[in-house]
């Protein structure tokens, strides 16, 4: 529980500057700022799993040089060291069972009738061809981030409209909030633009570039200034705000279904992943168990340090692996969850919107 603990603290801490464009104003070139989106985001978890483990070796190391206790006499003549290796041996197998039971579960949701199997991919032309209705630029792209991009032409040709129309209202006030909301939307679309061009194939384009784009409150601000100005607002100006709503809505349900998308992928890397290493680290668990009973270590030695403590240490570390693996992949799926909570148009931020006149 402590060390799910820090770990939130350090995703609360830290995940605003993961993408380089926090609230803070950190420098997405400042080595630290690297630092953090590789450890949160953009690192091969597998690389960032050994990473940790070679840390965590290090400092065992270090702390048993430093602080010097007789590892030999742990050894032989208490069963404190069999029984941690008994429990991880014993944690190990359950561990492993419920991950790949979850995923299992989360399989099965894919076996389904041809009817059902058909009734999605037509929802997804459905919602392909609506937006092309809305963007009139003709077919859409498959790819996700041509897709995206595709949707965000269709944001910004809206917005340019809503800019430029010379059939605009005259209404000073009313045309002060709309090229307020105009210039918030595409600060927005910048971020994301410049997120698309910065971003690490190891996470989805799609979900990483749109992260904390703030579409539920971007759909509410739409809605209250038809409400607000309908009166002052021209009939192109509706027109222009009605698509912007449905592009808006649009672009905020792919973003939840891709975010979907992501946690299946990364779901079936983690069990792939455990499946690949869980065998051989049980085998070897087993193995230092029945070495520990015999009495038989390694004497080969490293810079100076004891073998009991050397190979001890170092089996440890190689018993804790599943569960330092199934960390590197949940820092980064809590990352983006963080950043991904919306699924409705309410929100949990207080964000300051555009005010308006009651």
């Amino acid at each position: 529980m402590e060390s799910i603990g820090v770990m939130v603290f350090i995703l609360d801490q830290f995940t605003d500057t993961a993408d380089g464009s926090g609230a803070s104003g950190a420098d997405p070139d400042n080595p630290m700022a690297r630092l953090i989106r590789w450890v949160l985001l953009y690192g091969d978890r597998r690389v960032l799993a050994l990473v940790t483990t070679i840390i965590i070796l290090s400092v065992q190391l270090i702390i048993g040089t430093v602080w010097e206790f007789e590892m030999e006499r742990l050894v032989t003549e208490t069963r404190a060291v069999q029984t941690l290796f008994n429990t991880l041996l014993g944690g190990i197998i359950l561990f492993v069972s419920v991950v790949l039971s979850i995923n299992t579960a989360a399989l099965a949701q894919e076996f389904a009738p041809l009817q059902v199997k058909l009734a999605r991919i037509e929802d997804s032309i459905g919602f392909q061809v609506e937006l092309e209705e809305l963007a009139d630029e003709g077919v859409s792209p498959s790819g996700l981030q041509p897709f995206l991009e595709f949707v965000i032409g269709a944001i910004h040709a809206e917005t340019e409209s809503l800019r430029t129309s010379d059939n605009s209202t005259d209404d000073e006030r009313a045309r002060a909030d709309l090229l307020a909301f105009v210039d918030e939307i595409n600060t927005q679309l910048a971020r994301i633009e410049n997120r698309m061009r910065r971003t690490n194939p190891q996470v989805s384009i799609v979900l990483l570039s749109t992260l904390e784009y703030p579409y539920a409150r971007h759909i509410n601000v739409t809605r209250r200034l038809k409400s607000v100005h309908r009166d002052e607002l021209t009939e192109s100006d509706r027109s222009s705000l009605a698509t912007l709503l449905k592009v808006l809505t649009i672009l905020a349900s792919g973003r939840e279904y891709f975010t979907t998308l992501y946690y299946k992928r990364e779901l079936g890397n983690l069990s792939s992943s455990l499946l690949v290493l869980s065998l051989p680290v049980i085998v070897f668990t087993a193995y230092v168990l029945l070495a520990m009973d015999a009495g038989l270590f390694p004497r080969t030695t490293l810079l100076g340090l004891g073998s009991r403590l050397l190979y001890v240490n170092l089996a440890f570390v190689i018993a804790l692996s599943p569960y330092v693996l199934l960390s590197s992949y949940m820092l980064r799926i809590l990352t983006v969850s963080k950043h991904s909570l919306e699924s409705t148009v309410f929100t949990l931020d207080s964000d300051v919107e555009l005010e308006f006149d009651s």
